[in-house]
């Protein structure tokens, strides 16, 4: 009867061992799995950004730009067009015209040169902004890295 209760004993205190094996390798499984996850989040936001989003914030201020340049030749014609001429011999009255004139093309200037800068902006910072993403995704890889115990990342691929 001894024999059978330590049989029992020792039965027991495998199967909790066991199980707290499996428990420990379903948790390092889920871990890696979130660690491999954010990896190729990290390594798709770096690539969204370079192929994606810098191209398209480049091109939309490269066409304000050159709609604010037109806008600024426009008025700079109209200003012309009133030239050296007396409207008051013609009975208008040119200062209403020639002041709105004015504003618009000062207001033209500023909002060109602001695009501008902007655009300097964006080209000497993005790739301050990539290095960061890339910096996310070295964080990534060593967490992998840390989780697989070192050596190659093999990232699951599925194989239709």
């Amino acid at each position: 009867m001894r024999s059978s209760t330590l049989v029992v004993a020792a039965a027991a205190s495998l199967f909790a061992f066991v199980g707290a094996a499996a428990a420990q390798n379903n948790a390092y499984q889920s871990e890696l799995a979130a660690a491999r996850r954010a990896l190729a989040v990290a390594k798709i936001e770096a690539r969204h950004y370079w192929q994606v989003d810098y191209q398209c914030e480049r091109r939309e201020l490269i066409a304000a730009i050159s709609v604010a340049d037109e806008e600024v030749r426009t008025m700079r014609r109209q200003l012309r067009s009133f030239g050296p001429f007396n409207s008051f011999a013609y009975g208008q009255l040119p200062e209403f015209g020639y002041r709105n004139a004015r504003l618009c093309l000062a207001e033209a200037d500023a909002r060109r040169r602001l695009l501008i800068d902007e655009r300097n902006d964006l080209v000497r910072s993005h790739a301050d902004h990539l290095a960061l993403l890339q910096l996310n995704v070295a964080e990534a890889r060593a967490r992998v890295v840390e989780l697989e115990g070192g050596g190659v990342i093999e990232l699951d691929v599925v194989q239709q």
